[in-house]
């Protein structure tokens, strides 16, 4: 959720915040959950380690930095 600009006396001053609620669950071994505004982000090692039932949480912010 995004707060409106505060109020300032200099036009060019905008001031802004940002509010993010996460709610995240830990599954069996590395499998990972969270739920972002209504969005369902699951994350998983390969084996030895995981499941590899989701992409790793390396790939998701190498993503990020594309975007």
């Amino acid at each position: 959720m995004t707060t409106p600009a505060s109020q300032s006396q200099d036009p060019d001053i905008v001031s802004r915040s940002n509010l993010m609620e996460v709610d995240a669950w830990t599954g069996d071994r590395m499998k990972k959950q969270s739920e972002v505004r209504g969005f369902t982000i699951m994350c998983d090692e390969r084996e030895p380690m995981g499941n590899d039932t989701a992409p790793p949480p390396l790939a998701y912010f190498a993503s990020s930095i594309l975007f």
